[in-house]
């Protein structure tokens, strides 16, 4: 029998991809999302096998044990440790450790280097080979609506949750309202910064700061603000859906219960006219501030929506994707949950999740 370690990209591995992914059941129970494969070949008769895969981040050692009858690829799923996986700021080069072990037969052994990516950077796309994958679905893992950012969030702007939401355009276009005034009181301000972190030829890449990093440091590209005002959005039961261009990001929502009336806001114009070295505004003068601020963003994320709308068709990807949270969730795509102690990385979904059990067709707002 013959052991090969394979990994999508080659020699990379991206824990936040397994992360928002829910267990497996049944047979699948174990199995992972493809991106690490342990191919076992030369078998020239039926083996009961013992599968195990151990790497520095993990909780324990992830192990398959299953009945063999040819030449077999297995999937196992990592275990990661989110606490251990927040340390790391930078991809770090380690050893990832396979063992296989069969009756009668010697155990076999493989070490391989990989290099394991931090939760806050997102591959997009993989052009490698005749393969072209692409995981753009998985931005929708960082909106996380029960993280307890949002909670702060919502205390801020006053609104509570479990409130049952309204169906008319304006009374939801106030809880927006709300979350950027809030948003503005907590003193976030937009970071012109490059968040790409890889373009190609082979790894499509970006970072995208937690939750808490956003709202603790106050400062947000224009897909880490997305992301937050996405979480609380949905948070509130109002579905919501990110907008990819090249080199940019913006928020979109619905306003009706139909989702068939969307809304748009340009997070970079969050700090919109903020005075220079005024740190201390009183929360009248950030409102008046804020408010007109929110406008300007509506206007700009409707302009910018108009302009790029005949490329959000599937087939400009990577470059423009429109990314509907509920449509993820029913992908399969979880929050990571990274800043829940004590749960899961598939903790419950948003409230507006679509009570659908089908890949639904995306629709465009």
């Amino acid at each position: 029998m013959t052991v090969e370690v394979e990994t999508t990209p080659a020699g990379e591995l991206f824990p936040a991809l397994e992360l928002s992914q829910g267990e497996r059941q049944g047979d699948d129970a174990g199995q992972g999302n493809g991106l690490l494969r342990i191919r076992l070949g030369d078998v020239r008769m039926p083996h009961d096998v013992r599968l195990t895969v151990s790497t520095e981040g993990l909780r324990h050692a992830s192990v398959i044990e299953t009945r063999i009858s040819g030449d077999t690829v297995l999937r196992p799923r990592l275990a990661w440790d989110t606490e251990a996986l927040l340390q790391l700021r930078q991809p770090r080069r380690q050893t990832l450790r396979v063992s296989v072990t069969a009756r009668g037969m010697k155990m076999l052994e493989r070490e391989v280097q990989l290099d394991v990516h931090p939760l806050d950077e997102a591959v997009y796309f993989v052009r490698e080979g005749d393969a072209r994958i692409d995981l753009g679905w998985a931005f929708a893992a960082w909106v996380d609506p029960q993280d307890p950012v949002v909670d702060h969030l919502l205390e801020l702007a006053g609104i509570h949750a479990g409130e049952s939401l309204p169906g008319d355009r304006q009374a939801r276009l106030g809880l927006a309202q709300k979350l950027w005034v809030a948003l503005e009181q907590r003193g976030l301000r937009y970071a012109e910064e490059g968040a790409g972190l890889s373009q190609g030829p082979v790894i499509y890449s970006q970072r995208v700061r937690l939750l808490s990093d956003t709202w603790n440091d106050r400062v947000a590209n224009c897909l880490d603000g997305s992301v937050l005002i996405a979480s609380a959005l949905e948070r509130l039961g109002i579905g919501s859906f990110l907008v990819l261009v090249p080199g940019h990001a913006f928020v979109g929502f619905y306003v009706d219960g139909e989702r068939r009336e969307a809304e748009f806001l340009e997070t970079t114009l969050l700090g919109f006219r903020k005075p220079p070295g005024h740190d201390a505004e009183s929360a009248a003068q950030v409102r008046q501030r804020a408010l007109p601020g929110f406008e300007a963003a509506r206007r700009a994320g409707r302009a910018r929506y108009r302009k790029v709308v005949t490329k959000l068709d599937g087939r400009h990807r990577p470059d423009y994707a429109l990314i509907d949270i509920s449509t993820a969730r029913a992908y399969g795509i979880m929050p990571l949950a990274v800043g829940r102690r004590g749960n899961t990385a598939s903790a419950p979904v948003a409230s507006s999740t679509p009570a659908v059990s089908a890949r639904p067709e995306r629709r465009l707002p």
